[in-house]
């Protein structure tokens, strides 16, 4: 499966999600890159993306991405953030 980049709870079920599940939907004939989140999600969609990787996608910036790997490395950033985030004590 590869190293996990996400984790999240989608329909009562926790599921992890490696680089790998995210770029087998954004890369594949018919999508060029750069790329915006607009191309990146109509594309996805195309492919009949699974909903968990679909909110993914829907959650990065609107900007330019050159690569899918730039994609994949922004949905690892923003989870860590968000992870962060959850798990910081309130004092």
């Amino acid at each position: 499966m590869g190293e996990v980049i996400a984790t999240r709870l989608f329909g009562g079920e926790l599921i992890k999600r490696s680089q790998s599940d995210v770029t087998e939907f954004i890369t594949g004939r018919g999508i060029g890159y750069p790329a915006t989140k607009r191309d990146i999600i109509r594309f996805a969609t195309g492919k009949s993306v699974e909903s968990d990787v679909l909110d993914l996608l829907k959650g990065i910036p609107e900007i330019e991405y050159n690569t899918p790997d730039e994609v994949t490395r922004e949905i690892e950033r923003l989870e860590s953030q968000r992870t962060r985030e959850y798990t910081r004590p309130e004092y």
